[in-house]
């Protein structure tokens, strides 16, 4: 019977220090405020739109919603050099934004960079390479 009893007493005595020591844990430091999680993703291209002239373009979107700028630069590719055709940026609240640039292209190698950034989220940047005949 003593046995019993100081198992018991034992028991009680632990879940008396260790319920103490949950409720005495130390609050968070960002007073219970959840900051969404963002993921931020960006696409370019380069559209025919008629004759000689086509539409360099860039859109990102996110999973929540920030302010969002995104930029397009076209660039022609001869061997390793770039030279800067056209570029152009747009920013909107939201969770997208799209800019559009276009030009009057000859024959050749062309780039298309796209980036974007977001007051939440962190960058993304997106490189295509196009062959216009």
């Amino acid at each position: 019977m003593k046995k019993k009893l100081l198992a018991a007493f034992i028991l009680l005595l632990s879940l008396c220090f260790s319920g103490s020591a949950l409720a005495l844990a130390p609050e968070s430091e960002d007073n219970g405020i959840i900051s969404p999680m963002s993921a931020l993703s960006v696409n370019c291209g380069l559209t025919h739109s008629s004759g000689s002239t086509y539409v360099a373009w860039a859109s990102a979107t996110s999973s929540v919603s920030e302010t969002i700028t995104v930029t397009v630069k076209l660039y022609r590719v001869v061997g390793g050099t770039l030279t800067l055709i056209t570029s152009g940026s747009n920013s909107a609240t939201g969770t997208s934004v799209s800019v559009n640039r276009s030009a009057s292209l000859s024959a050749g190698s062309y780039r298309v960079v796209a980036t974007a950034s977001g007051s939440i989220s962190s960058s993304a940047s997106r490189t295509r390479n196009y062959t216009v005949s």
